[in-house]
C-alpha cells in the first residue's frame, strides 16, 4: 500500500507566503465586516456619510474590494502546486490526498455556513478545486490560456449577452430570488432562532455561489495562475531566487493598476455623469477591471516579496506570518466574532458607520495576531488546521 503523504513540516514553510496569507485575511476581514457581516449589503444607508465615512469608502474601493479574495484564490492554486511538487519529490501519492483535502474542506465550509455565516468561500473553493485536476498534465501555456479565458470570458459574455450567466439561481429559487432571500436572511440575523438562521444562511450561500456562473469559472482561472506560479517555484527561498520576476511584476503591474484606479475615481466621483458609453466601451471596462485587480494584487505581492529581502522590513512583516499559518482558524474566528457582534444571538449591534467598520476590523485583527503568536508557540497547527489534517490523513496529527 502506498504511503500517505505527511503534513508540511514547519521547516518547509515559506514565510513570505504566510505573510501574504495574513495580508489577504486582513483584507477579507475589512471587506466582509464593511459590506456583509453587519448587513450593509441589504440595508439602505439612511444617514449622510461623514468625511471619515467617505474616506473609508474610497479606501475600500481603491485598495481592498476584490483584491483580498483574488490574492487568496491565487494562493490556493499555488498551494496545490506546492503539494504536487513536494509529494513528487518524496515519492508519495498526491491525488487521493488532494481529493480528501477538498472533501474535508467542503465539509468544514458547510459547517461554517450552517453554524455561523452564509458568506463562507471555502466550500466553493473546494468544489472549484476539483477542476485543477484537469490541468495536472498540461503545459503552463495551456494553463495560462485557460486562466485568461475563464477570468475574462464570463464578464465579457455578461456584457454582450446580459443575464446569460446569471439565471441559474433564479431557476432554482424562483423569480426575484435575491430580494426574497436577502430579506429572509436579514430577518433571521436579527432573530434568535438558530434553525431558521441556518436555513437562511444555507439558501443565501447557495444562491450567491451559483447565481452567477461566472464566479466558479473566475475561481478556477485564479487557481490556475497560482498553480503556474507554484510549479515555477517563484517563492522558493521566499522569492529570493526570482527577484527579477517580482521587480518586473511590480513595474508592469503599476501602470495597469493605475489605469483601473483612475477609472474608479472618475466613475465614482461623478465626473462622467451624463455620458453614455457604448457596448464596446463596457466590454473594454470589464476587461480592464479584471486585469487591473490582478495587476494591483501582483503589485502587492511584489512589494511584500521585495521587502522581505530586507532584514528590517522582514522583522516587521513576519508579525503577520502566524496568522497566515492558521488561515482557516483565522477566517472562521472572524465570522464567530463578527456575527456575535451583529447577530441577534449575540450583542445585536446596529449597523455602524463606514469608518467605524474599519476600526472594528483593525481591533479584531490585532487580537487575532496576538492569539496566533501565542497559540503557535505551543502548537504546531491552528485548531481547525489540526482538525482538517487529522481528518484528511485519517489519524491524529
Amino acid at each position: 500500500m502506498a504511503a500517505v503523504t505527511q503534513p508540511v513540516d514547519s521547516r518547509e514553510r515559506l514565510a513570505t507566503l504566510d505573510v501574504l496569507r495574513g495580508c489577504a485575511l486582513l483584507g477579507v476581514l475589512l471587506g466582509n465586516l464593511h459590506h456583509l457581516y453587519a448587513g450593509r449589503w441589504a440595508t439602505p444607508q439612511l444617514t449622510k456619510p461623514t468625511g471619515l465615512d467617505a474616506a473609508a469608502r474610497w479606501f475600500m474601493a481603491l485598495f481592498v474590494e476584490s483584491r483580498a479574495q483574488s490574492l487568496l484564490t491565487l494562493l490556493f492554486g499555488l498551494g496545490f502546486a506546492i503539494q504536487l511538487l513536494r509529494a513528487t519529490e518524496r515519492g508519495e501519492p498526491v491525488l487521493s490526498l488532494y481529493v480528501r483535502r477538498l472533501v474535508v474542506l467542503f465539509a468544514l465550509g458547510w459547517m461554517h455556513v450552517l453554524l455561523l455565516w452564509w458568506g463562507d468561500v471555502t466550500w466553493g473553493y473546494a468544489v472549484a478545486g476539483f477542476a485543477l485536476l484537469l490541468f495536472r498534465n498540461v503545459s503552463d501555456r495551456t494553463r495560462l490560456v485557460a486562466a485568461v479565458l475563464l477570468i475574462l470570458g464570463p464578464p465579457v459574455i455578461g456584457q454582450l449577452w446580459p443575464g446569460s450567466l446569471g439565471a441559474l439561481g433564479d431557476e432554482l429559487f424562483g423569480e426575484h430570488a435575491r430580494p426574497r432571500l436577502s430579506a429572509a436572511t436579514i430577518a433571521a440575523m436579527h432573530g434568535h432562532d438558530r434553525v431558521a438562521l441556518a436555513i437562511a444562511h444555507a439558501k443565501l450561500g447557495i444562491y450567491w455561489s451559483i447565481a452567477d456562473l461566472g464566479y466558479p469559472l473566475w475561481l478556477v482561472g485564479h487557481f490556475l495562475i497560482g498553480y503556474v506560479v507554484g510549479i515555477r517555484r517563484w517563492f522558493e527561498r521566499d522569492g529570493a531566487e526570482h527577484l527579477a520576476v517580482f521587480r518586473a511584476l511590480l513595474w508592469w503591474g503599476l501602470p495597469i493598476a493605475a489605469a483601473w484606479l483612475a477609472w474608479i475615481v472618475l466613475a465614482r466621483s461623478g465626473v462622467l455623469a451624463g455620458y453614455e458609453l457604448l457596448r464596446p466601451a463596457f466590454v473594454a471596462l470589464v476587461v480592464l477591471e479584471q486585469l487591473g485587480v490582478l495587476a494591483q494584487v501582483g503589485v502587492y505581492v511584489a512589494i511584500v516579496v521585495l521587502l522581505m529581502q530586507r532584514a528590517s522590513w522582514r522583522r516587521v512583516l513576519v508579525i503577520l506570518a502566524p496568522v497566515g499559518r492558521m488561515p482557516l482558524t483565522t477566517y472562521f474566528m472572524q465570522s464567530l466574532v463578527c456575527t456575535f457582534l451583529f447577530y441577534g444571538w449575540g450583542l445585536h449591534w446596529s449597523l455602524p458607520s463606514d469608518h467605524v467598520d474599519l476600526e472594528i476590523a483593525a481591533i479584531i485583527f490585532a487580537c487575532q495576531i496576538a492569539i496566533a503568536h501565542v497559540w503557535l508557540r505551543h502548537f504546531r497547527f491552528g485548531p481547525l488546521e489540526w482538525l482538517w489534517r487529522s481528518l484528511v490523513y485519517m489519524k491524529r496529527i
